[in-house]
């Protein structure tokens, strides 16, 4: 309930919200009640002074006869409107009064003229024809209306104090069932607590950099550090060149990539980021992008031999110790080229020369692209997006790096919510990693 405050909130309004306008909507309806006297004779009453039984059994009975077809039909036709007797029937109810003769007609209907006048003309066509069966020696009493309908005063329905009682209440547990079925049937991510996630070890949670729940920039940085640290004192040792990919667009790993590789620059190391994704470059699209003009070649142009490694590399104009390769123009046949040797050579060359090197690959679901790429690694960094990933589709992604015998150094959870900070607060400026909004697809 705490992650799906939002859903809850709206899913209780709407139900709430329906049921205010189906009370205070719905058209009322009125209930007038004739009451009948049954066992109007010398005998019956002879009877029920010895067995006061006999008259409520045969209130009984002529309750159940008076609800039969036939008698609805005979009094329809002495109507004005045109009931057909199951219509007339649907409007009538019929139920004796306890420990007594009397028997209650009573009628509901949307005006109380009409009303009143349903339940009197049902009950003088059910006393007539009871009464002219008793002449005949068909029926063994006589019945009489001992009290005719009255006007109604008010509609017995809708009933706003009943209504919003009952209503209210349920409403809430419709919107909570709501929530839990989205929340049974979600298969997304989410806010995970664990160590690990999809069978790996969860390295680290980025928190949302833009929005409500937004970082400072302080704690990004941070968390990229310990997120460096992490990778170079694990048992394989330091890893040079690390590739940075996800299952899908839109996952935020250009952006991490971006920010990975400002922190590292920032902290002396020189740092080269090579964007991998000649189908739909990201990068650019992130805060390294801003303000600089993507050079008209880039790792496109590279591997298909029409420039040096040293033309492809740029430095960043505000980022000193930070180079890109960027992707350059989309080739036609980005798997071929990604597949040539001159890739592994490109990233020879850039062992020599820095101190990192940080592979923007392709979503691995979305071609060969990124295992072409994500292969020339020292290790692979697993981007997913808390709130929008799919659970089944990252372990696809994962199941896919597995298969080609990828080193996977673990999970990086990406936009989740800030995490509360204790005695003190990050600096909201000063710190090398920039916040940055929601990136395009595939970054």
């Amino acid at each position: 309930m705490r992650k799906r405050g939002l859903l809850l909130g709206v899913a209780a309004a709407l139900f709430v919200g329906a049921v205010v306008f189906a009370t205070f909507t719905l058209p009322p309806t009125y209930r007038a009640t004739a009451t009948v006297l049954v066992g109007n004779t010398a005998e019956i009453n002879e009877a029920a002074a010895f067995d006061t039984a006999v008259g409520e059994r045969l209130t009984r009975t002529y309750t159940t006869l008076a609800g039969n077809p036939n008698v609805a039909a005979e009094v329809a036709r002495t109507l004005p409107s045109g009931l057909t007797g199951a219509a007339l029937l649907s409007k009538m109810s019929f139920a004796p009064i306890e420990r007594t003769q009397l028997l209650e007609i009573s009628a509901e209907d949307g005006s109380r003229t009409r009303t009143r006048l349903l339940a009197n003309r049902y009950a003088e066509v059910f006393v007539r024809r009871v009464n002219g069966q008793h002449d005949r020696g068909e029926a063994p009493t006589t019945i009489a209306v001992s009290e005719p309908a009255a006007l109604p005063v008010g509609p017995v329905r809708p009933n706003p104090p009943l209504y919003l009682g009952l209503g209210l209440p349920f409403a809430l547990l419709l919107a909570a069932g709501v929530v839990l079925l989205r929340e049974r049937f979600d298969d997304r991510i989410g806010e995970t607590d664990g160590d690990t996630l999809l069978g790996e070890p969860v390295l680290a949670r980025v928190p949302v950099l833009a929005g409500r729940h937004s970082a400072t920039r302080g704690e990004v940085a941070d968390i990229l550090r310990l997120l460096r640290a992490t990778i170079d004192l694990s048992p394989a040792g330091r890893r040079q060149v690390i590739a940075f990919t996800g299952s899908g667009s839109g996952e935020g790993k250009s952006t991490i990539c971006a920010n990975f590789a400002l922190t590292a620059a920032a902290d002396g190391e020189r740092v080269v980021v090579v964007e991998a994704d000649l189908r739909w470059p990201g990068l650019h699209a992130t805060f390294l992008g801003k303000n600089v003009d993507a050079p008209p070649s880039g790792l496109s142009h590279y591997l298909a031999g029409t420039q040096s490694a040293e033309d492809a590399l740029h430095s960043h104009p505000a980022v000193a110790g930070l180079d890109i390769v960027w992707a350059g123009p989309p080739p036609p046949n980005p798997a071929a080229l990604l597949a040539s040797p001159r890739l592994g050579e490109l990233i020879a060359y850039l062992r020599q020369r820095y101190d990192r090197v940080l592979l923007d690959t392709p979503p691995i679901l979305l071609g060969s692209d990124a295992t072409l790429a994500v292969h020339r690694a020292d290790t692979t960094l697993f981007v997913v997006d808390a709130r929008s990933t799919k659970r089944s589709q990252a372990l696809r992604g994962l199941a896919q790096l597995r298969s080609t015998g990828t080193r996977v150094a673990g999970v990086l959870v990406n936009r989740v919510e800030r995490p509360a900070v204790t005695g003190y607060d990050y600096p909201k400026a000063g710190s090398p990693a920039e916040p940055t909004g929601r990136s395009p697809a595939g970054v």
